[in-house]
């Protein structure tokens, strides 16, 4: 299936509806942020991007990571408010290693938009303990507060790390919503207190690779998304600014400012699709790439927001204008699923061994 459909027309697609639903404007949130957009989800489900890695026995399109990473780019050029990301992830999971009833009654429900789903990965500290039940607490996991399945790290009897299946309202679980920087996303301290889950999946080493790479590739382009639109915002805005009696894009110094991130933007976009398409063809170094891609864009991401705050003068700095949402959705960007220190030592490790 992934033969038939061009990655750069389905681009244009997905850019097309997004555009048109948003008019090119972006909606600056109150205090409390936009932490799901329900109605763009709805939209989602219908037009069948929900179902883009879900294969085609379960109601999907059976497509790869590069067209997954397309939508990745677009949604953040748009700041959509939708977990996306955690949700494909958990598709990933349960594709590659759920068996057939789990398969059969989950996927074919995230296809339809009738299930969000929230995932999280390994990070170091301590693992919920999984018996008989399990009991234990998960930080910060994204979408945590909207998903109607979570699928969270643990650790069984056996000291083995798993991925624990828990529907949203089982007994004992209980799910704390933590109030982020970033507008434009939610997340959850996820509580559990003998809470039995609906299903266990065991990644193993390989598995958990995929995974961590999967959300490596797919942060890495929604950063060159959002990079690339603001970009495109600030550089309207230079146009039309006027001081001493003419646009401030015209002065040399600004131009050489916007003119040096366009180059390392268009690098952002090249590598972070280049790791999509890697993961997808299983290339030997396609780990390393993802790491890579993640870390490079993410950085650019975080860095490029904030000059683009100074670039927009003084209403870059005020609440009205949408140029923080993009600083904050970076900032956070380069945190989740592994810093830009983690990743570089992964590429390291990786890459010289």
């Amino acid at each position: 299936m992934s033969d038939t459909i061009n990655p750069e027309e389905l681009r244009e697609a997905v850019r097309s509806v997004l555009s048109d639903r948003s008019g090119g404007a972006i909606t600056v949130p109150g205090d409390d942020g936009n932490g799901f957009d329900a109605a763009l989800w709805a939209e989602m489900a219908g037009l069948g991007w929900l179902g883009l890695t879900v294969p085609e026995a379960h109601g999907g399109l059976g497509l790869g990571l590069a067209h997954a990473c397309v939508l990745h780019e677009e949604l953040g050029r748009e700041l959509a408010s939708v977990p996306m990301l955690s949700t494909l992830l958990a598709v990933d999971a349960l594709a590659l290693h759920g068996d057939a009833d789990v398969q059969g009654r989950w996927l074919p429900l995230i296809a339809a938009g009738e299930c969000l789903a929230a995932l999280a990965l390994p990070d170091g500290g301590g693992l919920p303990v999984m018996g008989a039940a399990l009991d234990g607490v998960v930080e910060d996991v994204a979408f945590a507060d909207v998903a109607g399945i979570l699928l969270l790290p643990a650790r069984n009897a056996d000291g083995v790390q798993v991925l624990a299946m828990v529907e949203a309202g089982a007994s004992g679980l209980s799910i704390e919503t933590r109030a982020l920087v970033d507008l434009t996303r939610s997340a959850g301290r996820v509580v559990l207190n003998g809470v039995v889950p609906t299903a266990v999946l065991v990644p193993g080493e390989q598995g958990w690779e995929r995974l961590a790479d999967h959300a490596a590739a797919a942060l890495a382009c929604d950063a060159a998304g959002g990079a690339d639109a603001l970009l495109e915002r600030t550089v309207e805005y230079l146009k039309v600014r006027e001081q001493f009696g003419r646009p401030i894009g015209s002065f040399q110094a600004l131009k050489h400012r916007a003119a040096d991130w366009k180059v390392r933007i268009e690098a952002v976009k090249v590598l972070a699709r280049h790791a999509g398409a890697a993961l997808d063809e299983a290339a030997w170094d396609a780990s390393a790439l993802a790491s890579g891609a993640k870390a490079y864009a993410c950085d650019v991401y975080a860095a490029f927001s904030g000059d683009a705050v100074q670039l927009h003068g003084g209403i870059g700095f005020t609440w009205e204008h949408p140029c923080h949402l993009f600083l904050k959705r970076a900032k956070l960007s380069q945190q989740m699923f592994g810093g830009p220190a983690a990743h570089k030592d992964r590429v390291a490790q990786l890459v010289v061994g």
